[in-house]
């Protein structure tokens, strides 16, 4: 490549928008569909309404359509439209070379032989005129931003029916106005999680024919169909159809429901996909980098993605995808290889499609976009100006641009929201709150305190920070484990950051403890943790000799000489190299609250509170036992800086055998939980 990418300096942008969009909303309908107790087509009776039922109707709808069946994955609505067309073996069926694969494995799957025509010069959707014999039927599909012309395919081979492919065009509109989905005699859409609607892994069949619509139903849910008069004794709410014999093509619930909450959601992201593309173009023109669309398509907002033309001498596509990432942290995509020269087409190793490879043809045109175009993926254009801008000067700067000329790398600031829990009655407060301010991280740091208590410290007003006081006022319970857990909840609820940190009033950060993190963060990990160093009340450092988080006992001991084995603890260091997963025998793991660093979409999952057994409450298992159980539960990927940047003071409320000797030692009943000899998690807060 003729001009190579320059190392990235600093932090990595990575803030391009997540695909899918997802929040509270999201996880609401998935949870619908679980406490709706209807979790497949064929599953249990309910009155609740079927999300599959909803999401084919606005499907239908928002396609110019009147009926859609949904199913299982775009591969198995070209299965099952094909199939509802009467196509199988002997049959040939006609698609562009420029592909995904499985569009010609679904031809196999029914018994058909798949054959292919070029793309052209201007489109990778291709042009059915340079087939020398007329296929059985048709796979017409948009590809890119660009239309493929079902007219055109219908004026050269009347009569043949195409099933129309608007995977990458979901309710699109043509230059004339119809709906992309409405101009085949069978439309399908593939729903992966990566296309512009998506549930995650799903497909639907499109039609105006009811007929057409009913042999659907039977294909795709074993030869049944939906009834509306449900017997008391049936065991779901199908009946024989008497129509196809079917297989169970039928998505699950949870699916459907993820679908509902995407389809209220294409009109803004479309619109704002227009304007994204509309100012990628601008920034664009006049270079010799050229975006390969259909302008109605890139105007409606409804692609997959836009492909861009390398221009001659600036490298292949992979090294255009590998400097655009490492300079702007967007993949970008390259545009599919013909599909029978890629490396997944593969079916002479399948007996029953061992006969069924096509004749080879001429493919110089696909051949052309798969070697001399990069695409830009739809979600790319979701984001701000300032980014799009800066990925289309990275583009020309690959094309010799001198560097002077591009803008500046727009910056990336997630917010931190630091919680900090206080009755701010502890002379340790101040040097807590300091090392909050001193923290030297590219991030916007908000601090709010929560004050369990009637009257604000003069430590906490005097930050200027955010404060909320809650007082005696008998809504919070009264058993410090419980207390301290309700405050947590109540914190992150009211949390809109990035991510979300907890730091105790008896503990300090050093000043990259969070600038350590977030780099762990921005390697993709949801949850990040630093070890942490132990100090005395002084604020020295501090070793210990048995697990300090259990009273002295022979237990403690073991535990600590367990935990010196794999070096989590070691006699004589002050350091705790916190781990999530502890590779011993007994041991689960141990990190302190306030070593975490949390996405707060995943806060949103976890809880800091359950109901504990006395063994538990004796082993002081704490709040952050729960929540590390739970995301040991979850799978959640965890992160280490291995880096101890969280100062933690020994003799607070979860080792109070460490308190300075003029300090009263709590009673069990009022000294909060914290660590479990079984799970090994530590805890350190104030309540």
């Amino acid at each position: 490549m003729n001009n190579a990418p320059s190392p990235s300096s600093g932090r990595k942008v990575s803030c391009w928008p997540r695909w899918p969009e997802a929040d509270e909303d999201t996880e609401r309908a998935v949870i619908r569909a679980l406490q709706s107790g209807r979790l497949a087509v064929s599953g249990s009776k309910s009155i609740w309404q079927s999300q599959n039922v909803a999401a084919a109707a606005t499907v239908a709808r928002m396609s110019g359509r009147r009926h859609c069946v949904l199913v299982t994955s775009g591969s198995s609505a070209i299965v099952t439209a094909l199939h509802a067309l009467g196509i199988g073996p002997g049959d040939t069926v006609a698609m562009t070379a420029t592909t995904w694969v499985s569009c010609a494995t679904s031809v196999l799957r029914v018994g058909a032989t798949p054959v292919f025509f070029d793309a052209t010069p201007e489109s990778p959707c291709g042009d059915v005129a340079t087939l020398a014999e007329t296929p059985s039927a048709i796979l017409g599909i948009h590809l890119y931003a660009q239309h493929f012309d079902v007219d055109a395919a219908r004026a050269r081979f009347p009569g043949v029916p195409v099933v129309e492919d608007a995977s990458h065009a979901q309710f699109g509109a043509t230059a004339d106005g119809r709906r992309i989905g409405s101009l085949g005699d069978v439309s399908i859409l593939s729903l992966q999680a990566t296309k512009i609607i998506t549930s995650g892994e799903g497909g639907a069949v499109l039609t105006d024919d009811p007929e057409t619509a009913a042999r659907l139903e039977s294909l795709v849910m074993d030869s049944r169909r939906r009834t509306d008069v449900v017997s008391r004794t049936s065991a779901n709410e199908l009946e024989p159809a008497h129509l196809l014999h079917g297989a169970n093509h039928s998505p699950p619930e949870f699916a459907a429901a993820l679908l509902v909450d995407q389809l209220a959601r294409f009109d803004r992201q479309a619109r704002r996909r227009a304007e994204g593309a509309a100012i990628l173009a601008g920034a664009l023109d006049g270079s010799r980098w050229s975006m390969a669309a259909d302008r109605s398509a890139v105007a409606g907002g409804a692609f997959y993605g836009v492909a861009v033309r390398v221009p001659a001498g600036v490298g292949s596509p992979a090294e255009v995808v590998a400097a655009v990432e490492e300079q702007t942290g967007l993949i970008l995509d390259s545009v599919y290889p013909p599909v029978v020269e890629g490396p997944l087409y593969l079916p002479e190793t399948i007996k029953q499609y061992a006969a069924l490879r096509a004749p080879e043809v001429p493919l110089p045109h696909s051949r052309t976009w798969h070697r001399e175009y990069v695409v830009v993926p739809h979600h790319a254009f979701l984001a701000d100006e300032s980014r799009l801008v800066h990925l289309a000067a990275t583009l020309r700067g690959l094309d010799r641009e001198p560097a002077a000329l591009r803008p500046a790398l727009p910056r990336d600031r997630p917010t931190i929201e630091v919680v900090m829990v206080t009755r701010g009655d502890r002379d340790t407060l101040e040097a807590a709150l300091a090392g909050v301010a001193k923290q030297d991280v590219d991030a916007e740091v908000r601090l709010t305190v929560w004050v369990d208590a009637d009257r604000v410290p003069a430590a906490v007003a005097d930050t200027g920070c955010a404060v909320v006081t809650l007082g005696a006022d008998g809504m919070l319970p009264n058993e410090p484990f419980a207390r301290i857990a309700a405050l947590r909840e109540l914190a992150a609820a009211g949390c809109t950051g990035d991510f979300i940190a907890f730091l105790d009033d008896d503990n300090e950060w050093d000043p990259d403890h969070l600038s350590s993190l977030l780099a762990v963060a921005d390697a993709g990990y949801p949850a990040a943790h630093s070890w942490r160093t132990l100090i005395d009340h002084s604020g020295s450092l501090a070793t210990v000799d048995r697990f300090p988080w259990l009273p002295p006992s022979e237990a403690a001991a073991e535990l600590f000489e367990q935990l010196s084995a794999v070096r989590v603890l070691e006699p004589g260091s002050p350091i705790v190299r916190d781990r999530a997963v502890i590779p011993a025998a007994g041991l689960n793991g141990m990190v302190d609250m306030g070593a975490w660093l949390l996405r707060r979409d995943l806060l949103r999952l976890l809880t800091f509170r359950r109901t504990r057994s006395e063994a538990e409450i004796q082993a002081r298992v704490g709040e952050d036992d729960i929540l590390l159980e739970q995301i040991r539960r979850l799978d959640i990927p965890v992160g280490c800086t291995e880096t101890p940047t969280l100062r933690y003071r020994l003799g607070g409320m979860s080792t109070p055998e460490y308190r300075k000797p003029e300090s009263p030692v709590p009673d069990a009943t009022s000294a909060a939980p914290s660590t479990s000899a079984a799970s090994v998690v530590t805890s350190e807060v104030s309540s």
